[in-house]
């Protein structure tokens, strides 16, 4: 198999929600802060045990320190020390083991393989291997190590009788080995570029790949064991199928030769080490696309590399500066801005029913705080332009402001209707940024006559009163909700691809969807802005009650209206389009009409009807960028309706 060629390196990184807001941590195993590092001081190894509670670093002189990665001072962590061992010493390598996340093993240039209890800080046995042991690998249940000698040599050791099993002489330096997660083949990375994979405990060679153009050094598996990377002299790291041993692509990650190469512990991400000296950065690469995600600034060399077992935390070596671990930390000094964090500036809005009632009200809190074009979408085509030419004239209304509110005559309830408005909105904007689903009416008003029932009868006709029309509370109150979204769903795609995220469906853990940032400024958006298109489904404070508030249909309709805005934020989150509900109490509204707006603290405890503080302050909490990491979820404005009444929140 030919050598894989150089990747061309990527004309702009994309950005990753996954590694936005990291921060690093120094852990500087130096007792006189300020005091200058011996260079055989310098970490050369590292070692997550298997739950990431504790990282192990080794330095040439011999100190073997282990780390709490919640504590970066050194007073916080152990070092573990063999007494008698000469001043000549230098530690190699340090590995947990598999399984047991209290036991560590290191070899060192004394030739000895000693295991440790990090609780009891003493070692806990020791094997003799022979001259200058620098590499190990654990055999995936732990049961057994392998040591790599400088003399070329491999040595097989059962870790339960501290033994040496065999030693596999080799024709070439082994720089780097690791097994599979069956344990059946060891990768062994060599001096003349090729990875040989040889089987376990056999040691006879099963496959070799020309894996690169000069020494090959680093090897790691991923942990589904789909992929094996492995680093070379010659700046590369190479991708490998290990169904097929397909060379799958090359990243270039570095400008020296790779020294470490490690799998996140999802498998999505991959980042490599090296003595790069001039250009002083890490970059984390996705698996899949081999694009870098996310660049970290290093102000020393970082040759060592190892990612936290089950969180997106990467630690690695930096040679005077110590042991380094970035990590997700919000920044509390950032400045909050409610100007931006509550504003739909910018936005297209499409709201069904928005004549009249929460939706105009909606309409309006949206005209009045930046948003670019507003839909409203009704039956009624005369409503529709007496409720814009409402706003309009307010003295509310935007001044200046180049905001634009449209009607469209739709019916709901028929695809065909639907289809033409989106149409029309796709001819016109070519993309919606929010589809408000809050089109809906009351259906038949059995509540009296139910409660008010004195025989079996009379409950029963109260019951099936209005039978004929609970298709139509349906149709319009639930069904509409997913005819609509659906119909809408490319133009909220279109959205997402304006503001720089990829397309499509996107699947798998830790695979988040990138974001170009660089079209936010095309769109007048903020440089943090990281909203993906939006669904709200405007149902009721009735789809919780058991007491029936008007009408049974009306009830049963709100609950499923509910259940499917939050069904619709699962399916679609594959698609980056996110989906929530908001479950208002009364509001004044042709549905409330007649209704007396004072209520007992057993109606609504808040004593009153909502108002236009109470559903903008909900609508611009959702669209703006305060509502980004808002997902899936139920909001009640019901003035604590639901907590005075028989319900299921």
């Amino acid at each position: 198999m030919a050598p894989p060629t150089r990747a061309q390196p990527l004309a702009k990184p994309f950005f990753s929600p996954a590694f936005s807001k990291l921060k690093t941590s120094t852990y500087i195993d130096n007792i006189r802060p300020g005091a200058p590092v011996s260079s055989s001081h310098f970490i050369r190894t590292l070692s997550w045990n298997a739950s990431g509670s504790f990282i192990a670093t080794g330095a040439a002189d011999k100190t073997l320190r282990i780390w709490n990665p919640e504590k970066n001072n050194y007073k916080n962590s152990t070092e573990l020390r063999t007494p008698g061992v000469g001043a000549s010493v230098s530690l190699e390598r340090v590995a947990f083991h598999p399984m047991n996340e209290n036991e560590l093993a290191s070899c060192g240039s004394d030739g000895m393989l000693r295991f440790w209890d990090v609780r009891s800080k003493a070692s806990v046995g020791e094997v003799k291997v022979g001259e200058q042991p620098f590499v190990l690998a654990w055999t995936p249940d732990g049961t057994e190590i392998v040591a790599g000698r400088k003399d070329n040599l491999i040595v097989q050791v059962d870790r339960a009788a501290l033994k040496v099993v065999s030693e596999h002489r080799q024709s070439v330096q082994t720089n780097q080995l690791v097994f599979d997660w069956s344990g059946t083949h060891l990768h062994l990375t060599n001096g003349d570029g090729c990875i040989r994979i040889v089987r376990y405990p056999s040691f006879e060679t099963a496959v070799t790949l020309n894996a690169h153009t000069s020494s090959c050094f680093a090897v790691s598996m991923s942990p589904s064991g789909e992929y094996l990377a492995a680093g070379g002299g010659d700046a590369l790291v190479s991708l490998w199928d290990t169904e097929d041993w397909i060379c799958m692509r090359t990243m270039e990650l570095t400008q020296n030769p790779v020294k470490s190469v490690d799998f996140s512990f999802d498998g999505s991400y991959i980042s490599a080490g090296a003595d790069d000296k001039e250009e002083k950065q890490l970059h984390i690469a996705h698996v899949e696309t081999g694009e870098i995600v996310h660049t970290i600034d290093v102000p020393q060399p970082a040759a060592h590399v190892a990612w936290h077992p089950c969180r997106y935390v990467l630690a690695y070596s930096a040679d005077s500066q110590g042991l380094k671990i970035p990590t997700a930390e919000m920044d509390v000094l950032a400045p909050v801005n409610p100007a931006t964090l509550f504003s739909a500036q910018g936005l297209v809005v499409v709201i069904t029913g928005g004549g009249s009632g929460i939706g105009l009200a909606i309409a309006s809190t949206l005209y009045q705080n930046g948003a670019s074009k507003i839909y409203i979408l009704g039956r009624r085509a005369n409503v529709l332009e007496d409720a814009i030419k409402k706003l309009e004239s307010s003295p509310s209304a935007p001044k200046n402001s180049s905001a634009v509110l449209a009607a469209v005559s739709c019916d709901v309830t028929k695809p065909e209707s639907v289809s033409v408005a989106v149409s029309q909105i796709e001819k016109e904007t070519g993309y919606v940024d929010v589809l408000i689903n809050n089109a809906g009416i009351l259906g038949p008003v059995q509540r009296d006559a139910i409660y008010g029932a004195q025989s079996i009868t009379e409950l029963r006709d109260a019951m099936l009163s209005g039978y004929d029309q609970w298709s139509s509370v349906l149709a319009i109150n639930t069904a509409a909700v997913i005819g609509v979204s659906a119909a809408f769903l490319p133009l909220l795609e279109a959205a997402n691809t304006r503001r720089g995220w990829t397309a499509g469906k996107l699947t798998g853990a830790g695979n988040a969807r990138v974001q170009d940032k660089s079209k936010l400024a095309q769109t007048g958006a903020d440089a943090d802005d990281d909203r993906l298109a939006h669904i709200i489904t405007v149902s009721s404070v009735a789809s919780f009650m058991r007491w029936c508030s008007s009408g049974l249909p009306y009830n049963a309709s709100k609950a499923a209206a509910t259940h499917l805005g939050k069904m619709m934020s699962s399916f679609l989150a594959e698609w980056g389009i996110r989906s929530n509900v908001v479950c208002p109490g009364p509001y004044p509204s042709e549905m409330t009409v007649g209704i007396h707006p004072v209520y007992g603290s057993n109606q609504v405890p808040q004593g009153r009807m909502g108002g236009m503080n109470d559903v903008g302050g909900m609508t611009l909490s959702l669209v703006g960028k305060a509502g980004t990491y808002v997902n899936g979820t139920v909001h009640l404005s019901d003035g604590g309706r639901v907590a005075v009444f028989p319900a299921t929140y």
